[in-house]
């Protein structure tokens, strides 16, 4: 299992998996199939730029075929610290997988990210 951090050229596979996932939320998608045209309103930028949380988009491939995604967002704060959160001010995020194997790959590689020497003092939360 191929695991990395949603790259421009993937943007397309990660909608379409999502949108013929039954796991899935809105929260999950890049872009709306109702504003598809509205680059701005993607559910990404409007986290990014009104609250200027860093997106960190994980997606999990097999042979080049999306077996999973985790949108999250690094959220910090003086006040509440540095948490990395799946998806902030929703009400639905976290994994979207096909199986258990991606699901906890991309939990894994959500910790993993977490261990790097500057986000030591992150908190993680997934946010269902």
């Amino acid at each position: 299992m191929q695991l990395t951090e949603l790259q421009k050229e993937d943007e397309a596979a990660w909608d379409a998996y999502v949108l013929s996932s039954a796991t899935s939320t809105f929260y999950h998608q890049l872009r709306s199939v109702l504003i598809k045209l509205f680059k701005s309103l993607m559910w990404r930028n409007v986290v990014e730029k009104t609250y200027k949380h860093k997106p960190i988009y994980l997606i999990a491939k097999e042979e080049r075929e999306v077996k999973g995604v985790l949108p999250l967002f690094l959220m910090r704060s003086l006040v509440f610290g540095n948490k990395l959160v799946s998806v902030p001010f929703a009400l639905y995020g976290g994994v979207c997988a096909d199986n258990e194997t991606a699901e906890r790959a991309l939990v894994g590689e959500a910790k993993r990210f977490m261990l790097l020497p500057e986000r030591r003092s992150c908190g993680f939360y997934f946010g269902n």
